[in-house]
């Protein structure tokens, strides 16, 4: 692809090749490399099926690479100005198409844990195209998670949070927290960006104070009414943008929202993710939280759920 990059059919025929299943997830190889390219042959292109080839197998790619290149390729801007555009060409015509969906997972996993990135979504006109697609897509929980799972990723940066306080947006995730008709994984993403604008760090809160009020007592309502899925929601590598929110000083709901987060992925896979809390500190952050005689009863109640996940988990290994 590299030394052949103005031969449109040679591309086409790499990106079959990539395209294998086998290939992206066992075959050794440098992916960052090859997201690079495919990314480069995306933008020198416009063929559809080239463009819906390339973006699937960017998606994957990414989702393989680790926190360190995920950093170093979510810094390229025309990666992200390109992805942006593609999903802006998909929501135009109103489509609901494999394309569209690649390329919302692949700016999602671009901006996680990278906050350069995050900042090049929001220099691109990126939360305008979200808010445009969460109210487009509202019959679509895919889209609605994977956009929210991005604006995520945002709200987790401090210095980036005064992008999100916009008092129509908000209460627009607020209508998707607490809402009866909606997939509990829309309601989690639209949670985790609430526990995060509404958190004791910084910036300092400057909308209206009761709806700052109305988001924390219904964060806390409604995680603790939330049934974890039967199929895999969401996977993390790594806890760290969970603790902020478990100090003591916390509300009970964002201090439940990350909770619940946190348990939801341990049950699914106790044995890796109790290594990454013990390696991470994350066990004695929920030890020192249990033990605070100050904290609400739930969140009491679901950090020790955890904790004896992790610690059945080290009985029997």
């Amino acid at each position: 692809m590299k030394n052949f990059s103005n031969h449109e059919q040679i591309q086409k025929n790499c990106l079959l090749a990539l395209c294998s299943d086998h290939i992206l997830q066992t075959v050794p190889f440098n992916r960052y490399e090859a997201a690079k390219q495919v990314m480069t042959c995306l933008s020198l292109y416009e063929d559809q099926t080239l463009q819906r080839m390339s973006v699937a197998v960017v998606s994957l790619l990414v989702s393989k690479l680790s926190v360190e290149e995920i950093g170093h390729l979510g810094a390229e801007e025309f990666i992200i100005k390109q992805l942006l555009s593609i999903v802006q060409q998909r929501a135009s015509v109103g489509a609901v198409d494999s394309t569209l969906k690649f390329a919302l997972s692949a700016l999602w996993n671009l901006t996680d844990e990278t906050p350069k990135a995050c900042r090049i979504f929001l220099q691109n006109q990126g939360l305008e195209l979200y808010t445009e697609l969460l109210e487009t897509y509202f019959f679509d929980s895919t889209v609605q998670q994977k956009v929210l799972g991005l604006l995520n990723n945002v709200a987790e940066v401090e210095d980036l949070r005064e992008w999100l306080m916009e008092e129509d947006l908000l209460k627009y995730i607020l209508a998707l927290l607490d809402s009866p008709v909606v997939e509990v994984g829309v309601s989690y993403f639209a949670g985790g960006v609430l526990a995060n604008l509404t958190s004791s760090r910084r910036p300092e809160w400057r909308l209206d104070a009761e709806l700052h009020n109305t988001i924390l007592n219904k964060l806390h309502s409604s995680v603790i009414s939330w049934t974890p899925p039967d199929h895999e929601m969401v996977s993390y590598r790594s806890f760290q943008p969970f603790y902020p929110l478990l100090d003591c000083s916390q509300p009970s709901g964002v201090q439940l929202w990350a909770l619940w987060g946190i348990q939801l992925v341990v049950r699914q896979s106790v044995s890796d993710y109790s290594t990454l809390l013990e390696n991470e500190g994350g066990l004695h952050k929920l030890r020192d939280l249990i033990s605070d005689p100050s904290i609400h009863t739930d969140v009491h109640s679901l950090a020790l759920n955890i904790l004896c996940l992790v610690e059945t988990q080290q009985n029997c290994s």
